[in-house]
């Protein structure tokens, strides 16, 4: 790509960023679903493994601050099948944390995330 056709190119993201309606982040939500993040409705490629693929969040408050606490019910199989990661997106779907699996020494698929103090929307 020539420096020409780059800035251009940058140029209308920058526009469609300053354009595009705050709603439109809800849009995006509904059409990820399934393929960037999956849910019990949204199963994606892992369609009909919900029961042992679908993690479960559990949000803990203390004076300092959230832990979330990420758990699959999926088992550890040593390499050739087992979970490989738990990822934490903002409400924004910008990366936050990630949590890699190694099945030679983690039993279960369980993962914690120190998210600090969070406040009102954050949470």
């Amino acid at each position: 790509m020539d420096r020409r056709n780059l800035l251009q190119l940058a140029a209308t993201g920058a526009l469609a960023g300053i354009i595009l309606p705050k709603t439109s982040l809800a849009d995006c939500s509904a059409a990820m679903a399934g393929g960037v993040y999956h849910t019990r409705e949204a199963q994606g490629r892992w369609q009909g493994k919900a029961n042992s693929h679908l993690p479960t969040a559990t949000v803990i408050q203390e004076s300092g601050g959230v832990t979330l606490r990420v758990v699959t019910a999926h088992g550890t199989h040593g390499y050739s099948h087992y979970i490989i990661k738990h990822i934490i997106l903002n409400k924004e779907y910008g990366f936050m944390a990630e949590k890699m699996f190694d099945p030679a020494k983690d039993k279960a698929p369980v993962s914690e995330f120190s998210l600090g103090i969070l406040q009102g929307d954050d949470i």
